[in-house]
Parts: C-alpha cells; structure tokens; sequence
C-alpha cells in the first residue's frame, strides 16, 4: 500500500526517502538525551530553552545520518541496495547538500544558545563527521558513535550552564559502555560466544544508576530498562533465529528508557514522562521506518 501511494505522489517517495536516510525513528532518543543535558544543569522542569537545543541536537544527529549514507554509498549498493541512495530514490548530492545544511542549522541554533554550547556543537561535529570518514574496520569505530552520544548530554549542560560537567560524568560513563555494547551487538555474528556474556553485561550496567538515589520510581525504571534490554538482546543471542537489526534497533529505544531513570534519580518527574514518550515513540516508529 505504501509502494502504491509513493508511486502515485512523487513527493511522498522523496519524503519516504529523507526519512529513511534520516534514519528518524531513533531522533526521540536524541531529545530524550537533550531532556537529561539540561537536567543535570539544573532545570528541574521543562521549559521553551529546551526546544531549540533539542532542534539543534536532532539536526546534527540527521546531518551525520545523511553523511553516513553519502559515505557508505558503495558498500550500501553491494549489501543494503534497498537504502534510498542505492535504489536512486534521492541522488549522492542531494544527501550531501542535506547534511551540509543540516549541520549549519543545528550550528547557528547553538550559537543562540550561547558560546560554549556553540562550540560544544563543533566538537560534536568534527566527531560525527570523523565517525561517518572512518568507521568502517575501525575498532575505535564503537567509542566514536558513543562520544557523539555523551556530546548531546554535554551540549544541552552547556547550552543553560557554565558549571564544570562533573554532575554528567556517571551516567556519560554508563551511556558511553551501553552505546559500545550495543555497537558490538551488531557484530555478533562474527564474535566469539565467549565474548557475549561480557557484552551482556554492559548492556544491563546502566540499571544500576538507580542506587545513585533509591526510591520506588528509580527502582520501577531500572527493572523496566533491565526487562527491555533482556527482551530486545534476546533477538541478537537466539542462535537459530538470530535478528541482529531488530535486536540493535530495539536497544538504542532503549536509550530513552535510560534516560528516563536519570531523570527520575535527579527528581525531574515531568520530564520522566517526556523520556518514556520519547521511548515510546523511538518504539513505534521503527515499525515504519528502520531505525539501523
């Protein structure tokens, strides 16, 4: 049906396209990472200054989207040939424009923000765009994605305050191991067994953030993120149905769910709610458009 209405409108099929080159499922996990940035700054309940950093964060997350696909171009043509450059559903120039001008948006909305998120920002790009160049058969390819991650708590904290980012140095930490777990999810079928149980418990290392402060919604929240992780890895360690892609998009969802009990620890039940929308959303959207 969706084939049949993207052939009748040319413009859905473009607008199919971006989306799929955007990769937009997973962009309510960037705001959800933004909402935990601006938490730990200190705002305790949210207001209009988180629009234009989330805005901002979710640009630069697309630029780095569009630029992977621009660079994966060959490799895509051989192995994914459904991707929107591949079946010419949009051209290499067009997709490099679009990150071109992406990152210059989400630039100029930091630099409203103030100097130091401005060049928070920078750095963030310099580190998409060397993630994008040298990724592939990178062993370092993990820590760089996961940099790009902690670099949104970073720049949100920076966008409402110019205290040092101590308060963001723990969950960093745990957000910075899970993205490298779940990177090496993606790997599973070319690592050793050996190698799983570790990865296993990398995945679940960000439920422990609850002891930072127990009370019963950090609790509810940790088992919450224990039971989601256990259930989306599940896809990637079956051995005879195996389904890397499922396992790896249903994981970074789970992002949103970490965020969720940072926000609880730090007593920001309103934005709690925001972070499991976010969740969410991530979820029902990857239904439509693949998150991986």
């Amino acid at each position: 049906m969706r084939g049949k209405l993207a052939a009748r409108h040319p413009w859905l099929q473009s607008l199919l396209a971006h989306l799929m080159l955007a990769r937009i499922s997973n962009s309510p996990t960037v705001v959800s990472n933004v909402l935990v940035g601006v938490a730990l700054a200190g705002l305790a309940v949210p207001d209009a200054r988180i629009i234009p950093i989330a805005c901002s964060m979710v640009l630069l997350y697309t630029a780095g989207m569009y630029l992977n696909d621009v660079l994966d171009y060959e490799t895509d043509c051989r192995e994914r040939p459904e991707r929107p450059l591949p079946a010419r559903l949009l051209s290499r120039k067009q997709a490099l424009l679009g990150a071109g001008i992406l990152f210059a948006c989400g630039a100029l909305l930091l630099l409203c923000a103030g100097l130091l998120a401005f060049l928070s920002g920078l750095l963030l790009i310099l580190l998409i765009i060397a993630y994008d160049e040298w990724h592939k058969g990178n062993s370092y390819a993990p820590w760089l994605m996961a940099f790009c991650r902690v670099m949104v708590y970073a720049t949100a904290f920076l966008a409402l305050s110019s205290f040092p980012l101590a308060n963001l140095f723990l969950p960093a930490l745990l957000l910075l191991l899970y993205i490298v777990a779940i990177c090496s999810v993606s790997k599973f079928e070319h690592e050793a067994n050996s190698a799983h149980t570790g990865i296993a418990a990398l995945l679940l290392l960000p439920s422990g953030y609850f002891f930072v402060h127990v009370t019963l919604l950090s609790c509810a929240l940790a088992f919450a993120f224990i039971i989601w992780v256990t259930y989306s890895a599940s896809f990637a360690y079956h051995r005879q149905k195996r389904h890397i892609d499922r396992s790896v998009g249903l994981l970074l969802g789970g992002i949103s769910l970490f965020d969720a009990l940072v926000l609880a620890v730090a007593g920001c039940y309103q934005m709690v709610i925001v972070a499991l929308l976010m969740f969410g959303l991530t979820i029902y959207a990857q239904r439509h458009v693949r998150g991986t």
